[in-house]
């Protein structure tokens, strides 16, 4: 119930600047077009690609939502206002968890990012329906929302342990803009992982980058069979599990390095 007031809270702040989060939202979806037009071209040019133009498109469409509703930007927060400038004593006089605090703070900014995102699917699946490809089964809406739920855990968890890097680093951003780069890549959001050579796409495949974004996505457009699904889930527990630890160990180190007077 604490928690709850907590997350109203933000979220009647977050209202306050709506317009903000809006222009946040629209970032993805502009990085999207000129992929869809690389793919339109490329498509058109090369037959020998797996994928047909109608999946490619449903993929940055579903994309675009992930984006906005399972990647967490937390670390700025933990890292430049709480830990650098000293706001972390307000959180430590309360009676609840520094990471579930958090996570109530993020969970409205998500929120209100995947109305966007999913109200643009509705209406570019609606008018331009020829244009995709996208089926929706009991079972695949099960285990994408599974693994939609992971995901955003493994995100937010990941960038708490970014953001606590401040602890012994006066500038930690060269950090957070690294894995930042690193999520674009090997998240698939350039490109699908599975249009990646066969050995590179193993490998990628076990980083936890892809289970932040790509996995979802490929879920909920129907290109993973019942194996793979449990694959990816118990890959998502693994990297969940791993990140839990290591941000409890962090803490627990970071915080004997701070100060009230931050750096």
């Amino acid at each position: 119930m604490k928690f709850l007031k907590i997350f109203l809270l933000h979220f009647e702040g977050l209202f306050e600047h709506r317009f903000r989060s809006f222009i946040w939202f629209l970032i993805p979806v502009i990085n999207m077009l000129p992929m869809i037009l690389f793919w339109t071209l490329a498509t058109k040019t090369n037959q020998n690609i797996s994928w047909s133009m109608r999946s490619l498109n449903s993929y940055y469409l579903i994309l675009i939502i992930a984006i906005s509703m399972l990647t967490s930007h937390i670390e700025e927060d933990v890292g430049d206002i709480d830990i650098k400038q000293g706001e972390l004593t307000r959180y430590l006089m309360r009676p609840f968890s520094y990471y579930w605090i958090k996570f109530f703070e993020e969970i409205p900014y998500r929120v209100l990012q995947g109305f966007y995102g999913i109200t643009l699917f509705l209406v570019f699946s609606t008018i331009f329906r020829d244009y995709f490809q996208i089926n929706l089964s009991t079972g695949i809406i099960f285990f994408g929302l599974i693994s939609s739920i992971f995901a955003f855990l493994i995100s937010f968890t990941f960038k708490m342990i970014v953001g606590y890097t401040a602890f012994w680093m006066t500038d930690n951003r060269a950090v957070a803009e690294t894995v930042y780069i690193l999520t674009i890549i090997f998240a698939g959001q350039v490109i699908p992982l599975d249009l990646f050579p066969n050995q590179f796409r193993e490998i990628v495949g076990l980083l936890p980058f892809a289970s932040m974004i790509y996995y979802p996505v490929i879920i909920f457009l129907g290109k993973a069979t019942f194996s793979v699904m449990l694959k990816i889930i118990s890959i998502q527990i693994f990297w969940l599990i791993f990140f839990l630890i290591l941000e409890r160990f962090t803490w627990r180190k970071g915080i004997k390095e701070f100060t009230a007077l931050g750096q």
